[in-house]
């Protein structure tokens, strides 16, 4: 595999040579998600679209509202939903008046109620069957019965992106076809072998997780704890999906632009991340040059 870091579109273009078949992976990342917006958006100006696009959790959402609708369009149409979160409409974390603490000590497989997710994606995704997408699309989930991954690539594609997004204890476990399954990333943080299956040879990785740090992460309940130690299992098997991947393909991992320090239920930085983000991927994409990642801080002052 040849791993692009640092070098200018033009000469990426120019060691690729020829017709490419090209995928965009987005991988998880909860809250995090916003910035995949900002680096779709920098990818489109630059005229760089994919034949198939790949997701888990997060990405698989916004993965499949840009295979609806590649281009300016899918992206104001992205826009729009995040900049929803960001406001706080539709609230699809809600605090509630008991401690999270209290919450996830209560019956039941979940924190949240998933219906306010669900109802979001049904109102504003552009598609609700896999076939009206406009790219071929698949995302993962994780098998409750076998702890397996398991990919949807066809059928109706609210469940499937509400599986692949399950996030364990946050919101419950996803039933289709009699099976229970749980988010994505759980086995496939960033699924770019399934993009190299799919037939690509170059691979856009549009990640959002803690691959690099500003500052060390705030641990202020335990769920924090928790779900940083689901991040660093989940960024290890990233890890050996690179091993695994070889030489198969050319990937190209886009810079986030910045390392925040938001909680997984925080979404009120979702247009800070986003235009961070763009400019970051932008800058990259033009130059080769990877910008220093800047604190969510220092995005508010």
């Amino acid at each position: 595999m040849s791993l692009i870091r640092a070098l200018p579109l033009a000469r990426v273009r120019a060691a690729l040579g020829g017709q490419r078949r090209i995928a965009f992976v987005l991988s998880g990342g909860g809250s995090l998600g916003a910035v995949q917006v900002g680096m779709l958006r920098a990818l489109v100006e630059r005229g760089i679209l994919p034949d198939v696009v790949v997701g888990c959790s997060v990405g698989a959402i916004n993965g499949a509202a840009f295979a609806a609708e590649p281009g300016i369009r899918g992206l104001n149409r992205l826009d729009r939903i995040w900049g929803m979160l960001s406001d706080g409409d539709p609230d699809i974390m809600p605090s509630g008046r008991l401690p999270l603490a209290v919450q996830m000590a209560r019956r039941g497989s979940s924190v949240f109620d998933p219906e306010i997710l669900e109802q979001l994606l049904v109102d504003e995704l552009g598609a609700h069957h896999f076939d009206e997408l406009q790219l071929p699309f698949a995302c993962v989930a994780t098998s409750v019965r076998d702890a397996d991954e398991r990919w949807f690539e066809d059928g109706p594609l609210v469940p499937a992106l509400m599986a692949s997004a399950a996030l364990p204890a946050v919101f419950p476990p996803v039933e289709i076809g009699g099976e229970l399954f749980i988010d994505g990333g759980v086995v496939r943080e960033a699924p770019v072998v399934q993009a190299a299956d799919m037939g690509a040879d170059v691979i856009y990785l549009l990640h959002v997780g803690h691959l690099t740090s500003v500052r060390p992460p705030r641990f202020e309940r335990p769920i924090d704890v928790a779900l940083h130690a689901y991040w660093m299992a989940r960024l290890r098997r990233f890890e050996e999906d690179l091993e695994e991947l070889g030489q198969r393909c050319t990937l190209i991992r886009l810079p986030s632009g910045s390392a925040p320090g938001v909680r997984f239920d925080d979404f009120s930085q979702g247009r800070a991340l986003a235009d961070r983000a763009h400019v970051a991927t932008r800058h990259f994409l033009d130059t080769g040059e990877t910008l220093e990642p800047v604190d969510i801080g220092t995005l508010e002052e």
